[in-house]
């Protein structure tokens, strides 16, 4: 009898198959959703960015809004958001891979584009005005297109070290390899010229005019040595130094860390630097506690050995303290100024406390000193004590010449001639000038607390958050007085301030 086998039986032994190509289905599957979930949020990183502040303040107006807002150190940028540095201030957008964007003071830039294909990162930057310094990065990470637009060039690079500046006058600088630059007509381009290392394309005004009449477009120099001597290079340079010689990769999957080779630009050997823990001194008041019979005062200090940085607590009439770091002091600077005053909300009338401290080298607080100002209403000083401290100054500022009329130099980095000043994309402006024998500069009954008796320039920032640019026409009124309070003959100039649509 023959016999028949089951059905049953068979599909047992296929069971265990079916089972095997299911779990390496879902295994699959799996791993493609975790690659998948890793890709996005690289992807995510990629298209974002952190603006660090080095120094002083800046703005940042989002993509969709209209008002510029304060930026907070690391604050992440995106595509379509605008930003913007005040005066005496810098900072630095960082990409994903390590590429950086350095920002001079007063420069206003947008982040166009911020986008990436694979490894690459496409970033495209308007500057309305202003520097900026971009050191792209290639490694692991990938590397950064960049374009930079401004009034008449585009400005586009895989791979190297340039400036580029847009104010009075169009400039592009390469530090390292070259860079392939637009020379525009609007939309159209004229010209299309490679700028190399050591090279710059500086295009003034009258440069545009012949650019745009086709006389001339040779604008190629070697750069020059003005603009190398400048605190915005050195800045970068210095920054660049210490970025490269911290960057650390670490090797995919092995887990070994491998410092990159150090690239140092060819720069000129520094001096030494004393890395002693600081020291400070008073010198202003020149005893605590101080009677002051104003509604203002210059603390002012000497720091022997070096400090990387200087802050200043002062405590409101409850008690509340609070910490302000010096932004004009520099690491390494052998004196510092902190101004307080009624105007201010940092000085009272009746007991004041300050706390000054430096940090050392390592960011470690290092020395403080303590001072009390006790502030008296103007109806109980005396006239005797007014000239007791006239004669003190007199003799500190001894000037041995004949004071004459400030002279108003420049406006926001445009030569001054008299003409009046249109201000458009931005809510303050820097006006820089020079005196002779003076004491003090006044400008519009304020007197600078930066400038020093005796010095041979000056700078002013107007402002509408300082409350002193106003819309509209702004005229100052500047003059210069000596250490008796003779006053100079006064100048004008006038600033017509036309808020922009973003500012509005």
């Amino acid at each position: 009898m023959r016999r028949r086998r089951s059905r049953s039986s068979s599909k047992e032994f296929l069971w265990p198959f079916i089972l095997m190509i299911g779990v390496g289905l879902v295994m699959v599957l799996l791993l493609q959703l975790v690659f998948s979930f890793f890709a996005q949020k690289e992807a995510e990183m990629r298209n974002k960015a952190n603006f660090y502040i080095d120094r002083g303040s800046a703005e940042v107006m989002e993509w969709g809004s209209k008002d510029y807002v304060k930026a907070y150190d690391g604050g992440v940028i995106l595509e379509g958001d605008s930003i913007r540095t005040k005066a005496a201030s810098r900072g630095i957008l960082s990409l994903y891979n390590g590429t950086e964007i350095r920002f001079s003071e007063n420069t206003s830039v947008t982040v166009s584009t911020l986008d990436n294909k694979g490894d690459t990162d496409y970033l495209v930057l308007d500057l309305y005005k202003g520097e900026i310094w971009v050191d792209q990065v290639v490694n692991e990470r990938g590397s950064t297109d960049v374009l930079v637009k401004i009034d008449n060039m585009n400005i586009h690079s895989t791979g190297t070290q340039f400036a580029v500046l847009n104010r009075e006058s169009q400039v592009v600088r390469v530090v390292d390899n070259s860079v392939q630059v637009e020379l525009l007509d609007g939309n159209v381009v004229i010209d299309d010229v490679t700028v190399g290392v050591g090279q710059e394309l500086f295009m003034s005004a009258s440069d545009v005019e012949d650019l745009l009449a086709r006389k001339n477009m040779d604008f190629l120099a070697a750069i020059s040595n003005e603009w190398e001597e400048g605190d915005f290079y050195e800045w970068s340079v210095e920054y660049q130094v210490m970025s490269t010689q911290s960057q650390v990769d670490v090797e995919s999957g092995t887990g070994e860390v491998v410092m990159e080779e150090i690239v140092i630009p060819d720069l000129e050997a520094e001096e030494e630097v004393d890395y002693d823990d600081p020291v400070l001194t008073l010198t202003n008041p020149k005893n605590s506690p101080y009677l002051l019979e104003g509604e203002a005062i210059d603390i002012t200090g000497d720091v022997a050995g070096y400090a990387s940085k200087v802050v200043v607590t002062s405590y409101s009439q409850e008690g509340t303290a609070t910490e302000y770091e010096l932004n004009l002091f520099e690491p390494g600077d052998e004196s510092f100024r902190y101004s307080a005053a009624i105007s201010y909300e940092n000085l009272y009338e009746g007991e004041n406390e300050f706390l000054v401290t430096a940090y050392d080298y390592y960011g470690l607080e290092a020395d403080t000193m303590s001072l009390t100002v006790n502030v008296e209403s103007q109806d109980s000083s005396t006239q005797s004590q007014v000239e007791e401290e006239s004669e003190v100054d007199s003799d500190d500022y001894e000037l041995a010449c004949d004071l004459t009329a400030p002279v108003i130099t420049d406006i926001d980095w445009e030569e001054h001639h008299g003409e009046v000043f249109e201000l458009t994309d931005a809510d303050a402006v820097r006006i820089d000038g020079t005196s002779e024998c003076a004491y003090g500069i006044v400008i519009n009954g304020y007197q600078l607390t930066l400038f020093e008796p005796g010095s041979t320039t000056w700078a002013y920032v107007a402002s509408v958050e300082y409350n002193n640019l106003s819309e509209g026409e702004n005229v100052y009124e500047v003059f210069a007085v000596d250490e008796d309070g003779n006053r100079s003959d006064a100048v004008y100039f006038e600033v017509n301030y036309v808020p922009s649509e973003d500012s509005r």
